[in-house]
């Protein structure tokens, strides 16, 4: 197993337990995975809490969802996780969550607007919801791929949430702020009034914090 490997499963257990105590998965549900090469990702395997996932309980599969390496099961969405990384080489993780939240938003069918400047800036766009589709399917893969687009985020229909990023830390990093922004969204529901940011506006922060944020220009800011 090579230092890069053995790191990147270390840094997908961290995440994977910050999801977990985020309140964004419960029990076994969600899933999450990172690009590992060209030909090769690493994902979670089925039915183990992400609070005691260990390094070496990840499984290795290929772009066809074939087990390279590893004794368990991977997740029952490993097809939805390959084909994001087939169609998109800018995405190196996938983060598959059931925020309360934002599945709320999900049920209803209701697109996730943009409130505020931080998701503005991070996520950029109103999150689209996909049509229903059963779980674990082939089909599922196919309609996250046609709802995600070039974006960062889907809501898929009675279902959860998924995020993808650059690293494992931008896709937590979006996962986490679409359950806030879900839920701002229903607070400022209750006290009667919602303004959406307009569309020039989001894309304005978004440039600007892709090009003159942080340190390096764009930088998620949750790190370990």
């Amino acid at each position: 197993m090579s230092v890069s490997e053995i790191e990147l499963r270390n840094k997908l257990v961290t995440v994977a337990r910050k999801v977990a105590q985020a309140g964004l998965v419960a029990g076994t549900w969600g899933n999450i995975s990172a690009r590992l090469d060209d030909k090769r990702v690493l994902i979670t395997p089925s039915g183990i809490s992400k609070e005691v996932l260990k390094p070496e309980d990840l499984l290795v599969v290929d772009l066809e969802g074939n087990v390279v390496k590893g004794n368990l099961k991977p997740s029952m969405e490993t097809p939805m996780h390959t084909k994001i990384y087939a169609m998109r080489q800018d995405i190196n993780a996938v983060v598959h969550t059931h925020s309360p939240y934002a599945t709320a938003f999900a049920i209803a069918g209701k697109p996730l607007p943009v409130l505020t400047v931080d998701f503005a800036a991070v996520v950029g766009h109103e999150v689209p919801v996909t049509r229903y589709v059963r779980p674990g399917t082939r089909e599922m893969a196919d309609e996250v791929i046609k709802a995600l687009g070039n974006h960062t985020a889907v809501l898929i229909r009675n279902h959860g949430i998924v995020a993808v990023g650059e690293t494992l830390d931008d896709a937590f990093c979006v996962a986490l702020l679409i359950e806030e922004e879900a839920k701002m969204y229903i607070f400022a529901k209750i006290l009667g009034r919602i303004d959406i940011l307009e569309k020039n506006e989001v894309r304005a922060i978004r440039d600007f914090y892709l090009r003159r944020y942080g340190q390096e220009g764009r930088k998620i800011v949750l790190r370990d």
